[in-house]
């Protein structure tokens, strides 16, 4: 069920809920003022009897007392009246008995008084100055309070219904703007995760929507100035926090730092043919190295270079990382992998080759360069040695020497390439370095697969998702 759903249906739900707390507590207070006026209109009426009824009983006219009963019981139909002379005489006027507390009272009170255990029963004795001259009692039925009662829940029921469902249909027509703008706000996140810097969101009010939205569009073009500067200047840049992270460990007393260093080398790539930026040549080119470098960071890495067709990726610098050996290799093996579903997906028509070098030693850190073009790197022989593997060796994987099996942990095995000589004269034995256990080849392949969604986003939900 989606959201725009739910708020409706809490709405009407919680409207019913104050309908019904509302419904008992009106029901309560209407009964308790109904009942309080028929009490007060009963001790009227004996009143009003008692006051009619003096005169006839001092003249000891009983036929005027029971005419005068008369008329008042065809005026208040349903009344009855219990009439007990002075001298002891009683009169009933009605079927209804006179209840026994009612009889058992020594003293009748002067004023009306309803009867304590029987609550439709009131009596009052009749007196004239400091005469008694008798005690009436009188029955007072008055009107159901039930139906009265379920008339006003019908009604107050009804109206909370009714109120309900204008407050649901309210939140619901309300809800969909509030959707429309999250449904915008998603698909423009999507579309900048997918790398396209041009989305941008509509600003049509002030409020909490608008004000989100313009932060939405300030943090996009922020990223995409960001990425301009890549464009232009070649080289990755990380944010700020990493380049304090270099500042912290450039002042360190020991700039010796022992890494991984992994070597790509791009092979098939003719730059005589590159005419343009937009050029087809070039577009791939920077396709393949934006999948290099998510695998990098995927396996803990830092592009330190990135010059014409070759990557130089450390790894155990600037941060310090937990088996940057084992790290390395992985890295490299998902790099082969992801480089055989690239020639599967174009058909094995793509010209594009990676070669890749691996090398393990101590490298110098320090500052290269001047002015703003001074940044933190690394410089030593395992660099030099990792380029020369990756382009001496002709092989579809990870590259290295066979010495470099010693320093890797459980999870790998050589696979014999022979002695190859590399560019300085130095003869040395390679190896290819390959996966030994399942759980190795399963992380290459979860990172590989995530590289690739990264690269080419699934397309949008649809509107029934939301």
């Amino acid at each position: 069920m989606s959201l725009r759903w739910v708020w409706s249906l809490m709405a009407a739900v919680a409207v019913m809920v104050v309908g019904a707390v509302m419904l008992i507590t009106i029901n309560e207070i209407e009964k308790r003022a109904w009942l309080a006026s028929e009490q007060e209109q009963s001790r009227l009426l004996v009143t009003l009897l008692a006051d009619e009824l003096k005169m006839p009983m001092m003249a000891n006219s009983k036929t005027e007392v029971e005419a005068l009963v008369q008329l008042f019981m065809s005026e208040v139909p349903a009344v009855k009246v219990y009439l007990k002379w002075s001298n002891g005489d009683e009169e009933n006027y009605g079927d209804m008995m006179l209840p026994a507390s009612a009889t058992a009272l020594k003293e009748w009170p002067t004023v009306a008084t309803q009867v304590r255990g029987a609550g439709k029963w009131y009596v009052m004795s009749i007196r004239y100055s400091n005469s008694r001259l008798g005690d009436i009692a009188l029955y007072n039925p008055g009107v159901s309070w039930q139906a009265y009662g379920n008339q006003i829940k019908w009604r107050m029921a009804a109206a909370a219904t009714l109120v309900a469902l204008m407050v649901a249909l309210l939140v619901f027509v309300m809800s969909g703007s509030i959707r429309n703008a999250l449904r915008l706000l998603a698909r423009a996140a999507r579309r900048v995760g997918g790398g396209d810097f041009s989305a941008q969101l509509p600003i049509q009010s002030s409020n909490e929507f608008g004000k989100a939205f313009h932060q939405f569009n300030q943090m996009v073009s922020n990223l995409e100035q960001r990425e301009n500067l890549y464009d232009i200047y070649g080289h990755y840049q990380r944010p700020q926090q990493v380049a304090d992270e270099f500042d912290r460990n450039a002042q360190r007393a020991d700039k010796k730092q022992l890494v991984t260093v992994l070597s790509i080398h791009l092979q098939g790539v003719t730059f005589g043919k590159v005419k343009s930026p937009q050029d087809d040549a070039l577009r791939e080119l920077n396709i393949n190295f934006t999948l290099l470098r998510y695998i990098v960071q995927a396996f803990g890495g830092h592009v330190n270079q990135l010059s014409g067709d070759e990557m130089v990726v450390v790894f155990n610098h600037p941060f310090e990382l937990k088996c940057h050996e084992n790290q390395a290799a992985k890295a490299g093996m998902a790099i082969a992998s992801a480089a055989a579903r690239l020639s599967k997906a174009g058909n094995g028509e793509s010209t594009l080759k990676f070669r890749l070098g691996l090398a393990i030693g101590e490298v110098v850190v320090g500052y290269l360069g001047q002015g703003r073009r001074r940044q933190l790197t690394v410089v030593g022989a395992p660099i030099a040695l990792a380029s020369q593997l990756a382009t001496a060796v002709v092989s579809d994987g990870v590259v290295a020497l066979y010495d470099t099996m010693l320093e890797l942990g459980h999870g790998f095995r050589p696979q014999e390439i022979g002695n190859i000589e590399l560019a300085d004269g130095k003869v040395v034995r390679c190896i290819n370095i390959m996966p030994s256990e399942l759980y190795v080849e399963q992380e290459i392949e979860d990172v590989v697969e995530k590289v690739f969604q990264r690269l080419n986003p699934v397309m949008e939900m649809g509107d029934e998702q939301w």
